[in-house]
């Protein structure tokens, strides 16, 4: 099996296309938020013009050259960080390359964008989907995750991840009965003082299992979500009810981007709500996947109902939109919590 395949699957790809993407979207949106606040300004002389989609090249080309240069489970997460980046920056100016005259704010733009965005989350989605690897590619992942250990940096909860995986592989063969014993050698990040990164980490950990300790916690973050679902429904609603013409000529066969845009926005949101609605169903039962279904609901809000909002109303958008950001945040440490405790 293992030499039928090409490309070995990285366990971690998830996590670093997630943040490829954010990324992505957050550089487009700011970088639109801080084009209108100054004006729209132009780089160069009178002659030239310095696009910022040069400097989302530049950007793409420091985190290839970075990714070949290096090695790590951190300097992954910086390239996919900077390379998101230049992506976003880069794909913000598609509107002068699609028009004869150089529009950059050619109106389907942001839905040409937009389409790439939701094509790429596809792709993501299909790529990092559960499914089985081969044994190769668990002891591939395995040897992966031993770079902590050689780097120092190894600790007990990354060691469990690495043996969970490599439970997985052919324990008859050779190269895993192998890397069974070395993982069992590897030293452990002393007890001593920890760093700073550490430190936060453990406050981190702390925090969560107080919050989850306290009375009446599952239902304060059922709750949440419950009204974080409400606000964003009624947010839309109150778009259809001042655009409900548009909407209607949108159904009617007689639609406009203006009037995609509110479509688009509440088609986006019902998705998202229903993600919601998912993940309050598991959060008796199984509060990882509880947390998944919650972050699916925020990366559609982040990504897509946004897009929409931003399209309609420009700087408006920026409270959603570092809400949701802020909110992808917390999920993804509440969901990194959630499996340090399953691997314990």
């Amino acid at each position: 099996m293992a030499s039928s395949r090409i490309f070995i699957r990285n366990t971690a790809a998830r996590d670093l296309l997630d943040l490829f993407l954010v990324s992505a979207a957050s550089s487009i949106v700011l970088i639109r938020f801080a084009l209108y606040l100054t004006d729209y300004p132009a780089l160069g002389g009178g002659k030239y013009h310095v696009a910022h989609m040069l400097w989302g090249g530049l950007l793409m080309l420091v985190a290839f050259v970075l990714n070949f240069a290096f090695l790590g489970l951190r300097l992954q997460k910086l390239t996919a960080f900077l390379g998101g980046i230049g992506f976003g920056v880069f794909i913000d100016e598609i509107g002068k390359y699609v028009t004869r005259d150089n529009d950059y704010f050619f109106h389907p733009s942001v839905g040409i964008i937009y389409a790439i965005f939701v094509v790429l989350y596809l792709a993501i989605t299909f790529l990092t989907r559960e499914q089985p690897l081969t044994s190769a590619e668990y002891q591939m992942n395995t040897l992966r995750k031993l770079e902590e250990a050689v780097h120092q940096d190894m600790d007990i909860h990354e060691r469990a991840a690495a043996r969970q995986l490599l439970a997985r592989a052919d324990q008859q063969d050779g190269i895993t009965k192998r890397l069974h014993e070395l993982l069992y050698e590897v030293p452990i990040v002393s007890s001593g003082k920890p760093g700073p990164v550490r430190r936060l980490r453990s406050r981190i950990a702390q925090s969560y299992n107080k919050l989850w300790n306290l009375r009446g916690s599952s239902l304060a973050v059922r709750w949440f979500f419950i009204l974080e679902t409400a606000m964003f429904m009624l947010a839309v609603l109150g778009a259809v009810y001042t655009n409900l013409g548009n909407v209607k000529e949108f159904f009617s066969g007689h639609a406009t981007y203006g009037h995609s845009l509110v479509v688009g926005q509440l088609v986006s949101t019902v998705i998202a709500g229903l993600f919601v609605v998912m993940g309050l169903s598991w959060l008796s039962g199984s509060r990882l996947r509880a947390f998944e279904w919650f972050r699916r609901a925020t990366l559609v809000n982040l990504l897509l109902t946004e897009f929409f909002i931003f399209s309609r109303i420009q700087f408006g958008a920026m409270a959603g939109f570092i809400f949701n950001l802020l909110l992808l945040i917390i999920i993804n440490a509440a969901i990194d919590q959630e499996t340090r405790h399953q691997r314990d």
